[in-house]
């Protein structure tokens, strides 16, 4: 979670807010934060569908929950397989992949371009 939070801090939240420049070197330690992490991550769920038992649980959806914001903080999920398999699961049930589905909720601003 905190590497995720590191990491798009700088390159989303900093950028949509103009909260100011991205600090590429809390981008760097964010990045080798999550290398070690997603290894550990990768491991376990290359024997398992979830961090728990047999079907998603609170656990799953606490470890992911950066995740949806990827496509703007570009964490490397390609390089952990079994990890973005199991994220793409998690995609894959509705209320996770689209929570506001029916509910007015304001557009976030745009990321701005570093």
């Amino acid at each position: 979670m905190r590497a995720c939070d590191t990491v798009h801090f700088e390159r989303g939240t900093k950028q949509r807010y103009g909260i100011g420049p991205i600090d590429q070197g809390k981008v760097e330690e964010g990045l080798a934060e999550f290398h070690r992490a997603a290894a550990i991550l990768e491991a376990e769920l290359a024997r398992r569908e979830w961090l728990v038992g047999t079907t998603p649980s609170y656990a799953d959806f606490r470890m992911a929950t950066f995740l949806p914001f990827n496509e703007v903080a570009g964490l490397p999920l390609g390089d952990y397989p079994s990890v973005l398999a199991w994220y793409r699961r998690l995609e894959a049930i509705d209320a996770w992949r689209d929570p506001f589905d029916g509910l007015e909720a304001p557009h976030l601003p745009p990321v701005k371009p570093a």
